[in-house]
């Protein structure tokens, strides 16, 4: 096997998959080395508890990547040429609130349809949401054309913001929460509890400072590009990556453990194998990993102290998750109401006050078990299941590091909770509907992806003091790190986790130092 290239991608989730595949199509030689024995980090699909259902076992829906010109404009040929497909749901709900009393609110992506529908509990707000959604659109024009690539540096960024027009308010909204600029714009608590909790998708609690701006980004977002679901699974973006690399002459070697960077002479040269084997490379290495790993990798020296004091300084997310996945004989069915049972994403929630309670009972170690986001793709994409059945994917905030016992002692008395509480609104989810169950909690997910330290998919918390150019931390380098010729991409790294194609950002800089044109690239 070929140990000689270009490019060496440490990390085969969807992001190192997405720098890799920009750099192939620059025509460079790349090879990828995962771990485990598939590629997608969390952008996977797995046939996990019965045969021929195929579960999403960290994300799921995907809502940002539809932003991103990656798909936009097909940068990469992975709909015309590789075979991903999306499905959306465009004339159903994207997303369902329910509340314990049975008051529901939906967000579509029409505006016209959510404001219907915010309308049936208060006309007040849902005029004030028509404002906010429309005031909030010149704001992700003007942040998209930041988001997937390099962001400005901060003071540039702040400098900008700070103008007469939309940019202030986004600089206000940056250091307060979510909830402060709720009450700013609605009066009814059932309205605020309805877009808390669709903005908490991105892993923040209503309370937490300097989350406000995320409402400007998430209202809007599924209003322009909507929510879409890949054809096959979450994992199906993934495949289509790797196809994308591998029909450009790249490489892409699973199961295989990096234990060890290269370097000579101040460079990064390639990576070491658990094998044994080492890889060279003769442009650059990129690493798909936690920022935190990076000392492991290259050893401190190489990144110099007070890299490494930053990188064990930065802050995990406050919560993770506990996802259950389901395989079902019939859909869930949530009784008389037709607009819950259409719904991509089915969020439960407790009313404001008893959301807020669970959100601040994850930094003290409290589970909840009551307010589950409940996906169940199959309506939208049947070929996840055989023919008639259904998958169900239930993911509940929980705290990594519990107060009482461990997640090995406790994890399948919490799910067990979880689904008896969810079957209060989805009754058929009973024992005789289900075939099969996975339970994956925290510390599993910890256990799944090593970058995932704290059972953290997004690395690092979502709040401002670790966004955009500080992302990690203000001197990580812009993707660019100690040692030339190593690069860092994904979670760690702007715009931060979930499904993004973020590492497009990377693959500009380590393209711009190699002399290659980024533009070219993209036009053919």
């Amino acid at each position: 096997m070929q140990n000689n290239h270009d490019i060496v991608v440490v990390g085969a989730g969807h992001n190192g998959l997405t720098a890799a595949a920009y750099l192939a199509k620059a025509g460079l030689d790349v090879a990828v080395v995962e771990r485990q024995p598939y590629v997608g980090g969390g952008a996977i699909t797995l046939e996990t508890n019965a045969p021929g259902f195929k579960h999403d076992i960290a994300s799921t829906a995907h809502i940002f990547i539809q932003a991103n010109p990656l798909l936009r404009n097909d940068e990469l040929g992975l709909r015309s040429q590789f075979g991903l497909q999306y499905v959306y749901a465009d004339d159903k709900p994207c997303v369902t609130v329910l509340f314990p009393g049975g008051e529901h609110l939906s967000f579509y992506r029409d505006i016209d349809k959510t404001c219907a529908s915010i309308a049936t509990v208060s006309p007040h707000d849902a005029d004030a949401y028509r404002q906010f959604a429309t005031w909030c659109q010149p704001i992700l024009q003007m942040l998209i054309g930041g988001f997937f690539g390099p962001p400005p540096p901060f003071g540039m960024l702040f400098s900008q913001l700070d103008q007469p027009g939309p940019g202030r308010s986004l600089l206000r909204a940056m250091q307060m929460s979510c909830l402060d600029i709720l009450d700013d714009w609605f009066e009814n608590d059932l309205v605020k509890a309805f877009l808390a909790r669709y903005v908490s998708e991105v892993i923040v609690g209503p309370d937490d400072v300097s989350t406000g701006c995320f409402l400007f980004i998430m209202v809007p977002l599924v209003h322009t590009f909507g929510m879409g679901v890949p054809v096959g699974g979450s994992g199906a973006l993934s495949a289509a990556l790797a196809r994308s690399i591998e029909a450009r002459g790249g490489v892409v070697r699973t199961g295989e453990t990096v234990t060890k960077v290269t370097l000579s002479g101040g460079r990064a040269t390639g990576v070491v194998l658990e094998s044994g084997e080492t890889i060279t490379a003769r442009k650059a290495v990129i690493g798909d990993v936690h920022v935190q790993q990076l000392a492991e990798l290259l050893g401190e020296d190489a990144l110099g102290a007070d890299f490494v004091i930053q990188a064990n300084n930065i802050k995990p997310s406050v919560f993770s998750g506990l996802n259950i996945n389901l395989a079902l004989n019939d859909a869930p069915s949530y009784g008389s109401d037709a607009e819950v049972d259409d719904s991509l994403l089915v969020e439960l929630s407790g009313y404001l006050p008893q959301m807020r309670q669970m959100f601040d009972g994850f930094k003290y170690g409290i589970p909840a078990t009551d307010m589950p986001g409940v996906v169940c793709a199959t309506k939208l994409d049947p070929t996840r299941a055989p023919d008639g059945k259904h998958t169900l994917y239930a993911f509940q905030y929980q705290p990594y590091q519990l107060a009482d016992g461990t997640w090995a002692d406790r994890k399948d008395e919490i799910a067990s909770a979880v689904l008896a509480n969810y079957r209060r609104y989805a009754p058929n989810v009973d024992d005789a509907n289900i075939v099969g169950m996975t339970v994956t909690s925290p510390a599993d997910l910890a256990q799944m992806n090593l970058s995932w330290r704290h059972g953290d998919p997004l690395h690092l918390r979502n709040m401002i003091a670790q966004y955009f150019s500080h992302r990690p931390f203000a001197d990580a380098g812009y993707y660019k790190l100690p040692p030339d010729g190593m690069y860092l991409c994904g979670p760690s790294t702007h715009p931060g986790g979930g499904v993004t194609g973020g590492a497009r950002a990377a693959a500009m800089v380590v393209l711009e130092d190699l002399g290659i044109d980024f533009e070219k690239v993209i036009g053919g």
